[in-house]
């Protein structure tokens, strides 16, 4: 929220003076924005394989984003539309970085998570391990399957965030789903076995 608010107070192109009414209800809504979705972009960048330790920089710049183009936003849009765009697009630049510098270093020590309360286990686990199944898709694949499943967009809506015909979208989604219900069963197998081996 701090980068937002600095924003704020930033001089604008014409002058250094305090922002005009206007400029400060045009970034009123930003700030709103902020406080109601973060939370949920936060989630979002982290489905679209945005690493758990860049998540709060990347989740801040999606803002940042927001509040510096938000003279373009429609009204006939919803805000939240707007940010699943910016996100995807905010994704898409970081794990091209990654993979950048990935190259560069031929590897990279993975942080280690925060430690949490026992009644959050469970919950992160569930993540880590939809994370990993996630990991599996190609970015393509991932993209449409998390915008489908996790931000529940209509076909329609992900096509045109996207860039591509609708029937892509459905052929993508479906061989994500195909993918992910094939690891699932061969997890499933898998433990079955190793359960059945130790009665």
């Amino acid at each position: 929220m701090g980068a937002i608010r600095k924003a704020r107070r930033a001089p604008t192109e014409h002058g250094s003076g305090p922002s005009s009414p206007t400029d400060e209800a045009g970034t009123a809504w930003v700030v709103d924005a902020y406080r109601e979705y973060f939370k949920y972009v936060w989630a979002l960048l982290g489905r679209l394989g945005v690493p758990e330790a860049s998540l709060e920089d990347v989740t801040q710049e999606v803002f940042l984003v927001l509040h510096r183009r938000r003279a373009e936003f429609r009204q006939d849009s919803s805000v939240r539309t707007w940010l699943h765009g910016i996100a995807l697009h905010t994704a898409r630049r970081h794990r091209a970085k990654l993979d950048r510098r990935k190259l560069k270093d031929h590897a990279i020590e993975p942080g280690l998570p925060p430690p949490t309360p026992e009644a959050e286990v469970g919950q992160r686990r569930a993540l880590q391990r939809l994370d990993q199944l996630l990991a599996e898709l190609g970015d393509e694949q991932r993209e449409v399957f998390v915008l489908a499943e996790i931000a529940e967009l209509p076909a329609p809506e992900i096509a045109e965030l996207l860039g591509v015909k609708l029937n892509t979208v459905y052929s993508r989604l479906r061989l994500a789903r195909n993918h992910l219900r094939r690891t699932l069963d061969s997890l499933s197998a898998a433990h079955e076995g190793a359960t059945h081996g130790a009665a």
